[in-house]
């Protein structure tokens, strides 16, 4: 396991998008008129290790997140790069998937209740073992609340 400095850049904004629909159609997705996006850019430190075609690299969430006192874990299978999940434990805890052109459901506990999740991953680049960076697209929704589009890109800096 080694230590690494980490850079997540998050930029987020609302969508039209139903996620729990069980319909087979495209699915549809709209701006919510001029998009409002919110980013957040974090530096912290990490751990990073490979091990037996597993690549992970895990690092202590913070309040501009809000998600202080929680673990966050992103790995993969070195043979399905292109299938991520990201694993949080500790205040809040959930585990997401991450497929292109998939959805996942998934359940997010926090101290308040659980709520039940649905992730559509439009994109996924993984560039992490080789080149030290990740990138996500993709539209997440609790259920009853409006959707947000999310672009992710994590990166580990030299």
């Amino acid at each position: 396991m080694e230590e690494v400095r980490i850079r997540i850049r998050s930029v987020r904004y609302e969508v039209e998008a139903s996620l729990f629909s069980e319909e087979d159609e495209a699915l549809r997705i709209q701006t919510s008129g001029e998009p409002e996006p919110e980013t957040i850019e974090i530096h912290t430190v990490g751990q990073y290790s490979e091990c037996d075609g597993r690549v992970e690299l895990s690092y202590d969430e913070t309040e501009v997140t809000g998600m202080e006192g929680s673990r966050t874990a992103v790995s993969f299978a070195t043979a399905q790069a292109g299938v991520v999940s990201m694993i949080r434990e500790g205040a809040v805890s959930t585990v997401l998937v991450f497929e292109e052109g998939k959805r996942h459901h998934c359940i997010y506990n926090t101290p308040i209740m659980p709520f039940e999740v649905c992730v559509h991953t439009m994109r996924v680049e993984n560039k992490l073992s080789d080149e030290g960076w990740l990138d996500l697209d993709y539209i997440v929704e609790i259920r009853g609340a409006q959707a947000e589009r999310t672009k992710f890109r994590m990166e580990i800096l030299k």
